[in-house]
């Protein structure tokens, strides 16, 4: 089985070589990288032209920014019959393929695998997902799904783009990961979530400022949108538990919490998102 690895990038540069080596090493070696690049210069070409001859390397020139606008670039010229979409700062462990090949061979109705992501030292910097192993579902999805975590097995079926409304550089800054996971579990994909296995992602940096209000604001639209989506268009009532759960830690968060700022931007983006998307 061919994997499709797409991989859009912007301002990055050095963490790109660590993915680089990691794919590098990977146990499994069928598999091709197409890189989609929205820089003004030509260092990531350089970057990745460094691995041609051993790691299979479709390299696109974007000229326009958005994550999930550049995804879709990607998915249209990928080739694979597993899809999966590495950030330029994530790293693979040596095996990562390997065990999705095994798992897709041994489970063949199952059309979704996805693990953990953790930092370089094993921690839950980035993002706190489910232990152990479970199902996915619109309930869990949140804890058990991240970008760089799950991998489809579209078999011969015509892939799922992205809804280019959500996602950093779309007017909705995330939730374009779990609203594509939904997409796929609401047309009878069946996933299984690995907690043991990991997915190296650095730490998320925090910082106060306005910029970053305004980002926290933004991301909270797109959950806001995804919810919209989710509830209203495909009509999964039960999800209206996820997004009340979130929005009370919110609720709680400008309270109890000393980042208040963080919680103020979020629920306002969330209420705003879920008024906004069409």
């Amino acid at each position: 089985m061919l994997v499709s690895l797409v991989m859009p990038t912007l301002n990055r540069y050095d963490d790109i070589d660590l993915l680089m080596q990691s794919l590098q090493r990977q146990t499994y070696k069928n598999f091709e990288l197409i890189v989609i690049d929205q820089n003004d210069n030509n260092k990531v070409e350089e970057i990745v032209g460094k691995y041609k001859d051993e790691i299979v390397v479709k390299y696109v020139k974007s000229d326009k920014i958005g994550l999930s606008y550049n995804r879709n670039i990607g998915i249209k010229i990928a080739k694979g019959q597993i899809i999966a979409f590495p950030d330029d700062d994530c790293v693979y462990e040596y095996d990562t393929l390997e065990k999705v090949i095994k798992f897709f061979e041994e489970n063949a109705d199952y059309r979704i695998y996805s693990c953990k992501t953790m930092d370089a030292n094993k921690v839950d910097a980035f993002k706190k997902m489910h232990d152990g192993i479970c199902e996915i579902n619109s309930i869990n999805v949140l804890d058990t799904i991240t970008s760089i975590t799950f991998f489809i097995n579209f078999k011969k079926e015509e892939y799922t783009l992205f809804d280019e409304k959500l996602g950093v550089g779309g007017p909705f800054g995330s939730g374009e990961e779990i609203d594509y996971i939904l997409d796929l579990l609401s047309k009878g994909y069946k996933g299984r979530y690995f907690g043991d296995d990991i997915i190296y992602h650095p730490a998320k940096k925090h910082s106060k400022s306005k910029e970053k209000y305004q980002r926290d604001f933004n991301y909270g639209r797109g959950f806001g949108a995804l919810c919209k989506k989710q509830i209203v268009y495909r009509k999964d009532y039960k999800f209206l538990k996820v997004m009340t759960s979130k929005l009370i830690r919110n609720v709680g968060g400008l309270v109890l919490s000393s980042s208040k700022d963080y919680h103020s931007a979020t629920i306002k983006g969330r209420i705003n998102g879920f008024r906004e998307y069409k």
